[in-house]
């Protein structure tokens, strides 16, 4: 067996646990921007049209389906942050309806054309808050 000098970082479990948890906290640190920067630009605003947008798919689209999904119980009450962000894109018109579409049948297991992506996309949309006067939206 070999001889470990006492000097050696394994004599200092303490040292190594705060290495560690430095180590940690500094991954933490340099990935939450990315993280954040990873959400719809207005996931973190208060956005109380696009509330009522949900609303209106609660209540018109519920209880239909995305794949196996239910859009009420699966996708809105037991917040899916997929869904929610795909949604948030297409309702700001980040993305269009075909781009949405292809994304919800492509994540949720079935077609863009499925009746539960039709109802959303049938759904009336507000002018967009987000869309600054005269650029379109």
């Amino acid at each position: 067996m070999r001889n470990i000098p006492p000097n050696a970082s394994l004599s200092h479990p303490q040292a190594q646990l705060q290495q560690l948890r430095s180590s940690r906290q500094a991954l933490v640190v340099a990935l939450f921007p990315v993280v954040l920067a990873a959400c719809a630009p207005d996931a973190w605003r208060p956005d109380d049209p696009f509330e009522a947008f949900l609303d209106q798919i609660q209540n018109k689209c519920g209880e239909m389906r995305i794949g196996s999904r239910s859009i009420g119980s699966d996708l809105l009450q037991n917040p899916d942050p997929y869904f929610l962000d795909v949604t948030s894109r297409y309702y700001h018109r980040k993305i269009s309806g075909q781009n949405y579409a292809e994304a919800l049948a492509g994540s949720f297991g079935t077609t863009p054309d499925s009746p539960g992506i039709l109802c959303v996309l049938n759904l009336k949309r507000d002018k967009d808050p987000l869309t600054p006067q005269g650029l379109g939206g």
